[in-house]
C-alpha cells in the first residue's frame, strides 16, 4: 500500500524526470533536508567540518532523487534516501581511517620533502606570493613536530588531511577520490585550511611560533541553517 507521503514523493520524481521540473527538486530537497542534517549530527565526529558533511549529504540526497526507480527498488523514497545519505556518511568515515596512519605517523615539512618533484612547499600554498626568509626553510625536527601540532589544533580533521595530500602534489580531483568527497568539499577545504594560517602567520609571524596557543578546538552551535541553491 502506497502510503500519501510515498504519492507525493512520486509525484515530484515525476515532474523532476520528465519535466525537468525544478521547483519540483527544490521542494523535494527541502523537504528532507532536517533528514540530511539528522544523519550527519548523528554520524559528526570532532575534527570534521559540519558544513561539508551536510554537503555531501545534499549531494547524496541529490543522487538518490537521480537514481531513484519506484519499480525497481521496493522501498520508498524515504527509506532509499536515507540509506543513500548514511552510507555516504559511513563511507567518508571509512576514507579517513583508511588515511589516518599516513598523517599519524608522518611530519609535515615547509619544504614538503620526500614527495617528489610534484610536491609543494608549505609556504607556497599558503602564499604563492610570500617572499620568506631563507632561514624559515630551514626547520629543526623540533619545529617540525610544534608546527604539526598547530595543524591538528587549527584546522579540522578534513581541512588537515585535505592539506596533507596536496602539499603531495595531488589535485582537488584526486583527492576527493581518495577520500570520496566532492570536488568542491576538497576545494572549500583548502581554501579554509589557506586562510587560517594566514591568520596565525600574520598575527605570530610564523607558524612554528612557540607563543602559538595549542588550545581545543570549540565547535559552534550545529543547529545551523543551510540554504538549497
Amino acid at each position: 500500500m502506497t502510503t500519501p507521503n510515498q504519492r507525493q514523493d512520486l509525484e515530484l520524481l515525476k515532474r523532476i524526470k520528465v519535466g525537468q521540473d525544478r521547483s519540483a527538486k527544490e521542494e523535494l530537497v527541502t523537504k528532507y533536508l532536517p533528514m540530511v542534517k539528522h544523519i550527519v549530527k548523528r554520524k559528526y565526529r570532532p575534527g570534521y567540518e559540519f558544513e561539508d558533511l551536510i554537503q555531501e549529504g545534499l549531494i547524496s540526497l541529490l543522487k538518490a532523487i537521480d537514481n531513484y526507480n519506484g519499480h525497481q527498488y521496493q522501498v520508498k523514497f524515504s527509506t532509499f534516501a536515507y540509506i543513500c545519505v548514511l552510507r555516504k556518511m559511513l563511507n567518508v568515515q571509512k576514507h579517513y581511517a583508511s588515511v589516518k596512519h599516513q598523517f599519524n605517523t608522518n611530519t609535515l615539512s615547509l619544504c614538503g620533502q620526500g614527495a617528489g618533484e610534484e610536491s609543494r612547499s608549505l609556504m607556497d600554498v599558503i602564499d604563492d606570493q610570500a617572499a620568506m626568509d631563507p632561514q624559515e626553510l630551514v626547520i629543526q625536527k623540533a619545529n617540525l613536530r610544534r608546527l604539526n601540532e598547530v595543524l591538528r589544533v587549527y584546522l579540522t580533521k578534513i581541512e588537515y588531511v585535505v592539506f596533507w595530500l596536496y602539499l603531495q602534489g595531488m589535485n582537488c580531483g584526486e583527492i576527493g577520490e581518495q577520500l570520496g568527497l566532492d570536488s568542491k568539499v576538497v576545494d572549500n577545504a583548502k581554501t579554509r585550511a589557506r586562510r587560517k594560517l594566514q591568520k596565525i602567520i600574520h598575527q605570530y609571524g610564523s607558524l612554528s611560533n612557540p607563543q602559538i596557543p595549542l588550545r581545543a578546538r570549540k565547535r559552534a552551535d550545529l543547529a545551523m541553517e543551510v540554504n538549497v541553491i
